[in-house]
């Protein structure tokens, strides 16, 4: 919390953890003396520098972006996300990127063809976490992909006008997988501008 921070933290509780998360039950007041107790907040254990608990990588292969079809038990349904995952105790957010690119669709890309795409604030309101985005521009193919995480189903490419058209009809809902592809979007346009 900041010295400017408009809610004072009075007393924070444990509320249950495991290897991944402490869930933090916080009692709050604000400025006119207002108070809400127990107010959840999630924790990543492991942060990087800037608070980054995160990352979230764009495959980009032979100019196709790639997406996972995933299952997501807390929304009971299957969306499309670009690879992500947690960063490592004492890891840099790039360095955690390729592993989670490698890791979730046997893919590879040189540390030199790895765009950085800013961080962003997944769900202020109750995660206490950063993810850092990324694209690999130009990645290669190092083992078949193999779903080999819990809900994971299928990896598959889209051309830029595809992915466009599944962010604009909502087929893309998860904000990681947006942020991640409007920026890079972006940053392409901006590129070919200058």
């Amino acid at each position: 919390m900041t010295d400017d921070a408009p809610v004072r933290l009075i007393k924070r509780k444990l509320g249950c953890a495991n290897r991944v998360f402490e869930v933090f039950l916080d009692d709050i007041e604000g400025p006119g003396g207002e108070t809400v107790n127990d107010f959840v907040v999630l924790a990543p254990r492991q942060r990087a520098e800037n608070q980054v608990t995160g990352v979230a990588i764009l495959p980009v292969l032979d100019g196709n972006l790639g997406l996972l079809r995933i299952y997501r038990h807390p929304v009971g349904i299957y969306t499309w996300e670009v690879p992500r995952g947690f960063v490592d105790a004492g890891e840099k957010a790039a360095a955690s990127a390729l592993r989670e690119l490698e890791e979730e669709t046997g893919l590879q890309c040189d540390p030199h063809d790895v765009l950085d795409l800013g961080t962003i604030l997944p769900e202020p309101g109750i995660l206490a976490a950063r993810t850092h985005l990324f694209a690999a521009t130009r990645c290669r193919r190092n083992n078949p992909y193999r779903a080999n995480e819990l809900g994971h189903k299928e990896l598959r490419f889209f051309s830029a006008e595809e992915l466009n058209n599944m962010a604009q009809q909502g087929h893309i809902e998860d904000a990681n997988t947006l942020v991640v592809w409007y920026r890079y979007f972006l940053s392409r346009m901006c590129a070919r501008t200058s």
